[in-house]
């Protein structure tokens, strides 16, 4: 299998369903497709992601035959292998829950456009091979994302979300495109591999030398594309889009916004640190503070915030600051252990959240309103909803043995090796969080309603239901099931998939010689 059909195939359906769904005005088709769609998907991703784990080095594709560093470059190592099989699966999870969940909404086939779209967006970020390219699809994923965060559009605060998120989204990528001017004006190249071999002084086939001392260069690209990653990652100071956005999306949505889309941008960014530009000296000094003081502000901010929010949603998204305030100090920590960690934990906060999300959308879209309090006793009615909401929340606050402990413990670890101080962070936030879920939870399972129990639902033609939709029911389960058994393997998963990922993305070396040699053998072809 040719590693380039990967993103495609969500990309390529996308482009026609449009069409489809102006010809073809059955729901029932329409949602077909996009199954079809993400079906399929997922199995190209698990067939790339066996290959990249039965590969000693990064599988290279080059698009249209142009070789390195001339054409665009795909180079997928086991990194980004996994993260791109977990991606698919929760997309085509999410396109299963959305059948029941979107029922009553109306022009379905743009949904679903945007939802592939997001999938294409998100899978070509984590494969590409240059920096550019990672620039374009930042660009899909914004758009993607805008759009759906806005969906809804009779609800006045999901358009003035969608046009909050898109601005300060708009604003992160200009930074990212202006520190790529900073770099090609040094290294004169945006491959990624022939970045790293500059950086490293390794030759490479038809380039150019570095003009001058590119520390300079290095040193602005650094404080632009972290200031990038804070902002569209959601971490303290540019976390405040998060709150607004993540809420007011339809809950597939968000359990896609915040499990995988925020996760991209750290990606990003552990690539920079790790393969590419390997930070030292004062720089790496300066690299190391900040994400370690951003990321224990994210996580402070994030678990404080929960303990006064009365909407599940918002809840449940400033949770995700404090996880990624999590992921933002495991990278900063510049070790093996920290890109392991944050490596496992993307994976698991990506499962766990995103159940969250759709657990608490399955609540909303019964009761018809976002305030727990309003829905207070609506759990004892929704066991298969309950179920789901608790092994979420327990996995996220870190209870063993389920999946997320195993991967904050990593963290904790990787923490604890610079400083004791740091890894308390990670204990006193999650104990905060604890009491914010338990306390949802109450109201949830023993509460009674309060009047106005059905107002300021997400839906407003929609009244409340009552009863659990099959489809959303049988997807949290699945979910719900998948946390407990990742959590039980977790002690051989690490050592099978997170260990031989953080490996293999540490190995530049690896990474510059399986496209260099391709380039190589390109040329001399021709």
């Amino acid at each position: 299998m040719e590693i380039g059909i990967v993103p495609t195939i969500p990309l390529g359906f996308a482009f026609f369903l449009p069409l489809l769904g102006y010809f073809m005005r059955s729901r029932k088709v329409i949602e077909l497709y996009a199954l079809i769609a993400s079906l399929l998907t997922s199995y190209a991703s698990w067939k790339l992601f066996l290959m990249a784990y039965s590969s000693e080095e990064p599988l290279v594709y080059f698009l249209g035959n142009w070789p390195a560093p001339i054409g665009i470059t795909l180079e997928v190592d086991r990194l980004s292998a996994l993260i791109v099989f977990t991606a698919s699966v929760l997309f085509f999870l999410v396109i299963v829950y959305s059948i029941g969940y979107m029922e009553r909404e109306k022009g379905i086939h743009y949904y679903y456009t945007a939802l592939l779209g997001l999938e294409s967006g998100i899978i070509g970020a984590l494969m590409t091979g240059d920096a550019f390219n990672i620039f374009v699809m930042f660009e899909v994923i914004g758009a993607s994302s805008y759009f759906l965060v806005g969906f809804i559009r009779r609800d006045g605060k999901a358009v003035e979300a969608a046009f909050k998120y898109g601005v300060i989204g708009a604003l992160a990528t200009s930074l990212y495109f202006l520190a790529m001017g900073f770099l090609y004006s040094s290294f004169g190249t945006l491959n990624l591999a022939d970045l790293s071999a500059k950086f490293h002084g390794i030759p490479f086939p038809v380039t150019v030398k570095t003009f001058g001392d590119p520390t300079l260069a290095l040193a602005i690209f650094f404080a632009l594309t972290i200031s990038m990653v804070v902002v569209k990652s959601a971490n303290f100071p540019g976390h405040f889009w998060l709150p607004d956005a993540h809420p007011a999306a339809p809950s597939p949505v968000s359990a896609l916004l915040s499990g995988l889309v925020v996760a991209v941008p750290i990606y990003v960014l552990a690539r920079y640190i790790y393969t590419i530009f390997p930070p030292e000296g004062r720089i790496g000094g300066i690299i190391s503070a900040s994400l370690l003081i951003l990321g224990a502000s994210s996580a402070f901010l994030g678990s404080t915030m929960m303990l006064v929010q009365r909407d599940i949603k918002r809840l449940v998204a400033y949770s995700t600051i404090m996880h990624t305030g999590y992921m933002f100090m495991g990278l900063g920590v510049l070790s093996f252990t920290g890109l392991m960690a944050v490596t496992y934990h993307i994976v698991n906060h990506a499962l766990a959240k995103a159940l969250l999300f759709l657990a608490a959308g399955s609540f909303i879209h019964a009761s018809g309103t976002k305030n727990f309090e309003r829905m207070a006793g609506i759990g004892r009615s929704m066991p298969f909803t309950t179920f789901a909401f608790v092994v979420a929340t327990l996995a996220l606050v870190g209870v063993p043995p389920l999946n997320a402990f195993f991967s904050k413990m990593l963290i904790y670890n990787a923490l604890v090796e610079r400083s004791f101080v740091l890894g308390l962070v990670v204990i006193i936030t999650s104990a905060v969080a604890a009491w914010a879920y338990f306390r949802a939870l109450v109201y949830l399972w023993r509460g009674k309603p309060s009047e106005g129990h059905h107002h300021g639902h997400e839906h407003s033609h929609e009244g409340p239901h009552g009863h659990e939709n099959p489809y959303m029911a049988l997807i949290m389960v699945i979910m719900a099931v998948a946390i407990i058994i990742v959590g039980l393997l977790s002690p051989m998963l690490i050592d099978r998939l997170a260990i031989p990922a953080a490996g293999q993305a540490m190995d530049y070396n690896g990474y510059i010689e399986a496209v260099k040699k391709l380039a190589e053998a390109a040329i001399s072809f021709h």
